[in-house]
């Protein structure tokens, strides 16, 4: 079974292909300019994705939309972290986080489209994000929060382990699983 991926984040892909090539999955790129709504939730936006592609002629498909959240501030920055973090940079994200509750969580949805039918899966990792210098962060291309989020009942950053255990804690990897239970089902029909 082959599903493109909608995704211009090659970290994304190779996470994709990581949790689906082990149930016989295969992943393929798919290099499409979606629009991103500024409102509503990951769930909206990944549904508006599906849209677009759809529009596009698009039988088959995956799409993702993800966003850190801030315990100290509500459904920020959600599904605007990209634009925020581009502004902002490591340096805004510690001044908005000065004083604060350092607690966070990762929201993630996937949308799959197969055949005139469509599903979206989302799921949540929930965790902490360090205080740390920003002259001192190592970015990870495609998760810039990789270096701070460290995931409940852990002492690491996601950038400190090494994929097959952070798998353990992605929301993404869960959303996947989700996604692949459901594309089973249809094969079952």
């Amino acid at each position: 079974m082959i599903l493109p991926f909608a995704t211009k984040n090659e970290g994304k892909l190779k996470e994709a292909e990581q949790v689906l090539m082990p149930c016989g999955i295969q992943v393929t790129p798919l290099s499409l300019e979606l629009a991103e709504p500024d409102s509503g939730s990951i769930e909206e936006v990944a549904r508006e994705k599906m849209r677009q592609v759809m529009e596009m002629g698009y039988r088959r498909a995956m799409v993702d939309d993800a966003g850190i959240f801030f315990a100290a501030y509500q459904q920020f920055p959600g599904i605007l972290t990209k634009r925020i973090f581009e502004r902002i940079g490591y340096k805004g994200i510690m001044k908005l986080l000065e004083g604060e509750t350092r607690k966070v969580w990762f929201e993630g949805a996937v949308g799959v489209l197969w055949d005139g039918e469509s599903a979206i899966f989302s799921a949540r990792t929930s965790g902490r994000l360090l205080k740390m210098n920003p002259s001192d962060i190592q970015p990870e291309p495609g998760f810039p929060f990789n270096p701070l989020f460290v995931p409940d009942g852990e002492t690491r950053t996601f950038a400190e382990m090494k994929p097959e255990e952070r798998e353990a804690y992605s929301y993404r990897g869960r959303a996947l699983k989700k996604a692949v239970h459901w594309l089973r089902g249809l094969q079952a029909d």
